[in-house]
């Protein structure tokens, strides 16, 4: 037996994620009274205008470069259907070194990165200190032959480092970067697969995800 663990948070209007960044809009294009078929049926039909950094998305090489691998690019076996590892790193502080993670085989599997930042989701306390992935660990995880890294914080790097390291090593290696998941807690290292598929956006950098795992009871 298997159930269905949620990662992710829920797109709504107004909400932060990283600012400046702007928050999602809707607008109605059709509501039920104006969207009526000879009385029979009804429809609601909207648009959700939203920055590609809006809740939790995943990161293409295109974030970070310009000839980079678009969303569209993305192989689906680097999104989809992985086997998981999460490496707890909340009692380890802000800066997550390759001591803090798992030494074994990480090759074509997801790393999920666990911090409990998450519970700063929706308040100011989330835009500032976050914990990240240092340049020696993501050093180390281009090395392993990871699939994939998700982390529940604001960034995966130090928003105050300028140079970026881990977006620039991972998405270099062509490694999908997840951030802003939350509910790590729930999921058990190696038991589970991950899915966080964004749509096929062509010349897309960023996309939001409804990122969970399929995990064994």
């Amino acid at each position: 037996m298997t159930h269905l663990v949620d990662l992710s948070h829920p797109v709504v209007e107004g909400m932060e994620t990283y600012r400046p960044l702007p928050p999602p809009r809707v607008e109605i294009l059709n509501n039920y009274d104006a969207s009526r078929y000879d009385g029979k049926s009804e429809f609601l039909i909207a648009s959700l205008h939203l920055c590609g950094n809006t809740g939790t998305y995943v990161d293409s090489p295109r974030h970070r470069y310009r000839d980079g691998v678009d969303l569209a690019g993305l192989d689906l076996e680097r999104l989809a259907d992985l086997p998981i590892v999460v490496a707890d790193t909340t009692r380890v502080g802000r800066a997550i070194g390759p001591g803090a993670l798992p030494r074994g085989d990480l090759r074509g599997k997801a790393l999920l990165v666990r911090t409990d930042f998450s519970r700063h989701w929706g308040k100011d306390s989330y835009f500032s200190g976050n914990p990240f992935l240092t340049a020696e660990a993501c050093e180390m995880l281009v090395a392993t032959g990871v699939a994939f890294v998700g982390i529940d914080s604001l960034n995966v790097d130090d928003i105050n480092d300028m140079s970026r390291p881990a977006h620039t090593q991972l998405l270099a290696a062509g490694i999908p970067i997840c951030e802003h998941m939350t509910n790590l807690a729930a999921v058990e290292s190696g038991s589970g697969r991950l899915h966080a598929v964004p749509i096929a956006w062509v010349g897309g950098a960023t996309f939001p995800v409804r990122a969970y795992v399929v995990a064994d009871r």
